[in-house]
């Protein structure tokens, strides 16, 4: 990890519920695979939840419409790969259109799979999004 970041990134994801179910993606970055939930970088200039469409539909395929926020990372994440902070936020989110890809989008996005919130494989997530996993254990429990 480095040691003081030099950039800074704001990141946004969407929790997708179908029944007990919670769709994540299995993605890729330069050489490493990893876990998270859909969604991503918010670009300067765009607004968040714009950016939550945006992504979302490239990663899986699917129109959403956020409903609220859930979490805003509270521990301080510096990616491992580049001197750079990285804020995420989580929102919760609803079909609103669109078809949900099998497999991935031929980029970042190596497959799509849906999980129980007590099952999300934590050890295979970045810091920031297993700090989101490991609370939405909680919020689901409680409905979220």
């Amino acid at each position: 990890m480095a040691d003081s970041p030099q950039f800074f990134s704001c990141r946004i994801y969407g929790v997708l519920r179908r029944g007990s179910k919670i769709l994540l993606t299995r993605s890729r970055f330069i050489d490493q695979e990893f876990v998270n939930f859909p969604g991503g970088g918010i670009e300067l200039g765009e607004p968040p939840l714009s950016a939550l469409k945006r992504e979302y539909k490239e990663e899986t395929g699917l129109l959403i419409r956020p409903l609220k926020i859930l979490y805003a990372s509270e521990g301080l994440h510096v990616s491992s790969r580049r001197p750079m902070q990285i804020v995420s936020l989580y929102w919760l989110v609803e079909e609103a259109g669109g078809v949900l890809r099998s497999g991935g989008n031929g980029d970042d996005v190596i497959d799509l799979f849906w999980v129980d919130a007590d099952k999300i494989p934590t050890a295979e997530m970045f810091p920031s999004d297993k700090e989101f996993a490991l609370k939405l254990r909680g919020l689901a429990a409680n409905g979220l």
